[in-house]
C-alpha cells in the first residue's frame, strides 16, 4: 500500500491509453478504492494480494496484481489463484517479468492453477477483449490493448473460456429472436407465471432481489464466488444509471417463487468515456449530458434459478421472448447481446 508505488501503478494505465479516443477510462477513484487497505477484499480471512510493478529507467512499463480468494475454485474443486490489473507496454520482457512474479508469489501459497485476467474475482473485472478492436466499446465489456492476450499466451496461459458479444441484427433480428420463445411465454403466462419489472423507484429492494436471484442462478458459473449485498451494491456502480426498467424483469412461477431475472442496460460507454476517469462536478455533468443520448441497449445479464432449471419449464426461452418484446416496445433498434458464454 505504498502511496508512491500505488501512484505509479495507477498512472501506468492512464499513460498507456493516453491519446486513445475510444478508451473508456475506469473511474480513478474506484481504482484507488480497490487498491486501498480499506477495500473489503483485503480484510477478509484467507484473502491476500500482492502487486508487481516493472520499471525501466525509472518509469513504470508493466504491472499486475496477484490475489488469493479462498472461494475461487475450478469445476473440479481445485483452488485457483488470480492475476489481474494487468497493463503493459508492448515489451514482452516487461510483461513476462510481472507475470512471472505474480505466478511465483501464488505458487508460494500452494496455488498451481492460475487464471487471468481476473481482478480479485469476477465481480470486479475479468476477461480480455480478443477481437473487435475497431468497434465501439460496450459498457461492462473489457477494453484492453490488442497485444495483451498474446503476451499472456507467450508466457504460458491458455484460453479457459470464451464469451461473445454481438449485435442482434436490428428490427428483423429482434423479431426472429422474439418468435422463438413465444409459445413458451404464453403457456407459462396461462399457468400463472409473472414477469415483474425492475422497480427503479424502490431501487434498494430491487437490488436485494437481484442479488439473491443472481447468486442462485450463477452459482454454477465458472469462477463464481459469493458476494455480500453491501459489496454487490458497490459492484453495480454505473449500472445503477444504466438499467432500463422497461426491459429488466424478475420472473416468478405460478406459486410466487422467484424463478429468474433479466437485466438490460443502456450502453453508457460514451457517457463514461466523457468523464475521463474523473468524478468531479464537471465530469458528472459531462456524464449526464451524454447519458441522455444513449440509444444502444445491451441485453447484459439473465438467468433462472437452479430449482427452475430442474423443472425444464421453458422459462429461459419465455424470458427471452418477453425481454425482446419489451425492447421493441421501448423503441430500441440497436441492441447487443453481451456476456454470452
Amino acid at each position: 500500500f505504498d502511496p508512491s508505488l500505488t501512484d505509479a501503478f495507477v498512472s501506468l494505465g492512464e499513460e498507456l491509453y493516453r491519446g486513445d479516443a475510444g478508451w473508456v477510462a475506469p473511474s480513478r477513484a474506484e481504482v484507488r478504492r480497490q487498491l486501498a487497505p480499506s477495500f473489503p477484499f483485503h480484510g477478509k480471512p484467507g484473502h491476500e494480494h500482492r502487486r508487481f510493478l516493472a520499471l525501466a529507467n525509472g518509469r513504470p512499463v508493466a504491472r499486475a496484481l496477484a490475489s488469493v480468494h479462498p472461494g475461487l475454485r475450478d469445476r473440479d474443486g481445485t483452488p485457483v489463484g488470480a492475476v489481474g490489473f494487468f497493463e503493459s507496454t508492448p515489451d514482452d520482457s516487461a510483461a513476462g517479468e510481472v507475470l512471472a512474479a505474480a505466478v511465483d508469489w501464488l505458487g508460494g501459497r500452494g496455488l498451481r492453477r492460475i487464471w487471468g485476467p481476473l481482478q480479485f474475482d469476477i465481480w470486479h473485472g475479468y476477461r480480455f477483449k480478443t477481437r473487435g478492436f475497431d468497434e465501439e466499446p460496450l459498457l461492462g465489456e473489457p477494453d484492453n490493448k490488442p497485444y495483451y492476450p498474446e503476451q499472456f499466451a507467450r508466457f504460458g496461459f491458455a484460453e479457459r473460456r470464451r464469451w461473445n458479444s454481438f449485435s442482434l441484427g436490428g428490427p428483423e433480428g429482434l423479431e426472429e429472436l422474439a418468435a422463438e420463445g413465444c409459445e413458451d411465454y404464453w403457456r407459462l403466462k396461462t399457468r400463472g407465471y409473472r414477469f415483474e419489472p425492475f422497480d427503479t423507484e424502490r431501487f434498494d429492494e430491487s437490488v436485494a432481489t437481484l442479488h439473491r436471484v443472481l447468486g442462485d442462478s450463477f452459482s454454477r458459473f465458472l469462477g463464481f464466488t459469493s458476494v455480500e449485498l453491501s459489496e454487490f451494491r458497490e459492484v453495480l456502480g454505473v449500472a445503477r444509471h444504466a438499467i432500463e426498467p422497461r426491459c429488466s424483469h424478475f420472473y416468478y412461477d405460478e406459486v410466487g417463487t422467484l424463478a429468474g431475472f433479466g437485466v438490460a442496460l443502456r450502453d453508457l460507454a460514451p457517457a463514461v468515456r466523457a468523464m475521463r476517469g474523473r468524478s468531479g462536478l464537471r465530469a458528472r455533468l459531462a456524464f449526464l449530458r451524454r447519458r441522455r443520448r444513449a440509444r444502444r441497449l445491451l441485453l447484459h445479464l439473465g438467468g433462472i434459478t437452479r430449482a427452475e432449471s430442474e423443472k425444464h419449464s421453458g422459462l429461459a426461452q419465455a424470458a427471452v421472448h418477453h425481454m425482446v418484446c419489451r425492447v421493441r416496445q421501448a423503441g430500441y433498434a440497436d441492441v447487443h447481446a453481451t456476456l454470452v458464454a
